[in-house]
């Protein structure tokens, strides 16, 4: 069986899911120099990762089965003509959901601390600067208590924080369970924007969450506060978070996902001084991708024995 790997770079996913795989089975990494609609005839099922699969994509493939995602987000699959031609759609919903949650936690330990100021300072050869804040006592807001966030809360509330979450449907007893100071739904996003010292963002991308943060939301924000996304970088307007950096209408913030990607190291918004940000790894880790890697191959096992898919979305 034929499996190709849509988008290059992400060499520890691959050789994760060549050490799950039985014999027999081969996958090979797109040539990104080559339109995909013309590497992909002879494949059976095609791994997304960063990778549109459009209709055109999917009738270029004859033989496709499966699109089996390596982690959550389906995005950039067209799910009905999936649906439209008998091709099953699979992710791996949670498995990366704690590296997800310990990068967050970096990303507010690296902001209070203030990383990139130390930095300058370490190479200018002075010490005792900058002063930083603890995240101890402070309030975190989560946008999107799903796994990821979830685990973060759990994380957050060990390390003495205040938690408030929104999550789409909320329930008190999941609130009560995780300890929580505030749960709300959609409609309560304000509330917890006017009220966090940082805001980590965890919801999928869809028609709703897009831009979800823009600048009315950024304006909301406590000037002391600071924003970090480890969701897909659309759910944040670009414009408006360049804005806001500049101006300071909110402290600083971290960027795992971007609105392109790769993005463009050149882009006026990374050479701020009150950002950081990491290459999409959030939920890059040696333990995270082998929990995929082994749910992935067996999904791809079973379809080639003509069953369906676990976590099947289509």
């Amino acid at each position: 069986m034929k499996i190709l790997f849509c988008t290059a770079g992400f060499s520890q996913a691959v050789n994760a899911l060549r050490k799950y795989l039985p014999e027999g089975f081969e996958v090979i990494v797109r040539d990104e120099n080559i339109p995909l609609t013309e590497q992909i005839r002879d494949f059976e099922v095609l791994i997304p990762a960063m990778a549109k699969i459009t209709r055109e994509v999917m009738l270029a493939a004859p033989k496709l089965k499966l699109i089996q995602q390596f982690g959550v987000g389906l995005e950039g699959v067209d799910l009905e003509a999936a649906r439209e031609l008998g091709v099953y759609v699979a992710n791996v919903p949670g498995a990366n959901a704690i590296s997800v949650a310990e990068h967050a936690i970096f990303f507010m330990l690296a902001l209070a601390r203030k990383f990139n100021e130390a930095t300058k300072r370490f190479q200018e050869g002075k010490i005792g600067e900058p002063a930083g804040h603890e995240i101890y006592g402070k309030t975190l807001g989560i946008i999107g208590l799903g796994k990821s966030g979830t685990e973060l809360a759990k994380r957050a509330k060990a390390l003495g924080m205040r938690v408030l979450a929104i999550k789409k449907k909320p329930n008190p007893e999941v609130a009560r369970k995780l300890g929580l100071d505030f749960l709300g739904g959609p409609g309560d996003l304000d509330f917890v924007l006017k009220n966090s010292d940082f805001v980590s963002i965890h919801v999928p991308l869809t028609d709703e969450t897009r831009n979800l943060i823009g600048e009315r939301e950024l304006r909301l924000m406590k000037k002391t506060a600071y924003l970090i996304n480890v969701a897909r970088g659309p759910v944040v307007n670009r414009e408006a978070l360049y804005k806001a950096l500049k101006e300071k209408w909110i402290a600083g913030a971290a960027l795992d996902v971007f609105w392109e990607e790769p993005p463009n190291p050149d882009d006026p918004l990374f050479k701020l001084d009150n950002i950081i940000v990491t290459p999409h790894v959030a939920g890059v880790t040696h333990e995270a991708y082998d929990r995929i890697a082994k749910e992935v191959a067996e999904n791809i096992v079973r379809v080639s024995k003509e069953l369906p898919p676990k976590h099947r979305v289509v």
